[in-house]
This record gives C-alpha cells, structure tokens and sequence, in this order.
C-alpha cells in the first residue's frame, strides 16, 4: 500500500497520527521494497482533499485502505468541494454542506444547489453526491483561568462573535455579572473553513440567505476576531491569553486534554457540556461529509476504488476508526445513515 499524505497550508495534520502514519508507511517501504513498480502502477490514484476536521479521519482511512493510492490533503471545505467541482480531485472533505456559492465560484448557477447540500444539476460536467460519514462535536472555549465564562448561551454567543451590539469588554456581556472589565479576543477558524460556518450558522438567523441582517465579528472589522486554519495556532493563543475565546472540533480537545477550558453550551436554557457521549443532545454537533461525483461507477477502475473506499468508510472498520481519532460514529447518532448510504453502493 502507498499513502501519499500532502501537505498544503495549514492542514492540521495531527502530530501523533501523523507519526503514526509515517512510521507505518515506512515498515511498508521496508517489507515491500522488493515489490515491482509494476505492482504500484495497478492501485487507482485517488485524490482526497479539504476540511481539515475531516483530514485526521481521511490520513487515517488512507493509512489503512489497500485498494487505492490515495493523496490526502487539508486546506478548508471550500477548497475540498471547489477541488471536486473543477475536477482536480476524486473526493472533496467538507464539514459543511455544499452551497449554492460553491457553484457560483466555478462558473455554475447557484440555483442548482439545494438547502441540505444535493444538487440538481452538474457543473463542469461534476454531479456532487454527498456521503455523511461521520459526526463532531464543535467546542468552545477558553483560557483555564477564566471562571466567568464557564458556561454561556447563544444569545452570549452572538454578542461575543456578531456585530449585533457587540461586547467589547468580558463584563459587556449580558449576564456575566463576575467578568472582569477585559477586552475579548477571539482566535478561531477563518472563512474557508466549515467550523466557521457551521459555528455562525448556529447563533446567526438566517445564516448565508438573503435575509440574514446579523454578521459576523470577524465581517465587523474590528481587530477582535483573528483567524486561522490552524486549530494548533487557535489553541496557542487562547492559552496564552486569559481573556481569549475561540471554537474549534472537540477531537482536538481530546488530543490535546487541559490546555484550555472547554465551555458548556446552551441554545436557551439547558447547558450542556461538550463530549462524545452528549452529542444527541448538544446544540452544536455537526455531520461530516465526503462529496464525489456521483455515485461511484464501479465498471471504471478508478469509479469501483471509490465504491469500495466509501463502503470501508461506512463500514465497522471505519467507523472504528471514527471513534479512534475522537470523533462520533454514525450509529450513535442515527443508524439509519448507514444503511440507506451503503444501498446506493
């Protein structure tokens, strides 16, 4: 097996699994060094990129899947899904759902595309199919010496990360009565990711339509928000501020345990802590995507690696490894993803 793991800016590939990955693909060179280049040249090239929350899942699917050389890389969602689009990849990772401006960038009409992601028609010859592959837990947080942001609601969200009114001060926002008079900083994704997006769609009405009136902080203008595609660059910085805040995928918590503080969430009321077991009931858990073009032609060779990676993806080795690297399989959420998503297989 060969794994190609690309680096593009800013991939966030995880330094334990890379480590893991390199070393693997090492004893392989060793152990197979006397394999023919002809034996390499009958595996189908296959091109992964985008989300780089779903980069940790695809470096370790790779690692592991035998019946395709696959190039797995990060670099955002949208950059996963206009890669599919234009045709220079075979798989486009997103942790957001396809929109209709994803289309607009490569020449198509934004029209084509519906609300949850499918569309009605190709462009540039592409039909996006998407697969659900996997779920993740989005976190906020902060600094661990903050003790009066501990828990905070979507309407303390917004005043945070919108320009509705926004806090400028911790002790600006609505009901943090203990804040201290502390300007806020918020580190976290930039606008190529999908946890930005899904983030904001969370806490702003209307979120990416026509009506939507609030915009984000980062729209704002005003030097609070700064951001990056690096979740390892966002952790840094909330933990050497003590008035930081910043979001990112609860897996990188889980890699990285008590460098920062993890804040319960509430939609209205009930607040609720961010973690794998909780996710039924946490108002900012999100499902994770793999798009391809159409469904997998399995009378190609390149069509029928596709198939059968899909089927590992979803099957009980995938989603094993789904749990291994902190994220949420599909059958603790709705079983029923699987099933209906391998029929079409």
């Amino acid at each position: 097996m060969v794994i190609k793991i690309v680096k593009e800016k800013n991939n966030n590939i995880r330094s334990k699994l890379l480590f893991g990955v390199l070393v693997t693909a090492l004893l392989f060179a060793t152990i197979f060094s006397g394999c023919t280049q002809q034996s390499n040249e009958e595996i189908p090239n296959l091109i992964q990129t985008g989300s780089s929350t779903v980069l940790p899942l695809a470096v370790a699917w790779a690692e592991v899947f035998d019946k395709a050389d696959i190039s797995v890389s990060g670099g955002g969602s949208s950059h996963g899904l206009n890669a599919l689009l234009l045709g220079e990849a075979d798989l486009g990772d997103a942790s957001r759902v396809l929109k209709g401006s994803d289309y607009e960038k490569v020449g198509g009409n934004s029209q084509d595309v519906n609300s949850d992601g499918t569309a009605n028609a190709p462009v540039n010859g592409i039909l996006p199919v998407k697969w659900v592959v996997a779920y993740d837990v989005l976190a906020v947080v902060v600094h661990n010496n903050n003790n009066w942001a501990t828990q905070l609601n979507f309407t303390q969200l917004s005043k945070i990360f919108t320009d509705d009114t926004p806090a400028i001060y911790w002790d600006d926002v609505p009901g943090l009565t203990t804040a201290p008079h502390e300007k806020i900083e918020i580190y976290a994704p930039d606008e190529a990711s999908g946890t930005y997006d899904y983030f904001f769609e969370s806490i702003i009405p209307d979120w990416g339509k026509d009506t939507q009136q609030i915009q984000t902080r980062l729209d704002l203008g005003d030097g609070v928000y700064h951001p990056s595609a690096d979740d390892n660059v966002i952790l840094n910085a909330i933990k050497d501020n003590q008035y930081a805040i910043g979001y990112f995928g609860f897996a990188y918590i889980m890699e990285n345990p008590g460098q920062v503080k993890v804040v319960k969430i509430a939609k209205t009321s009930t607040y609720v802590e961010a973690s794998i077991d909780n996710v039924a009931n946490y108002p900012m858990a999100r499902p994770l995507h793999i798009y391809t073009n159409g469904i997998p032609d399995t009378t190609t060779e390149k069509g029928n690696a596709i198939n059968q990676y899909l089927k590992y993806v979803l099957g009980d080795e995938g989603q094993g490894i789904v749990s291994d690297i902190g994220y949420v399989r599909l059958a603790l959420v709705d079983p029923t993803l699987i099933t209906s998503q391998l029929a079409k297989l």
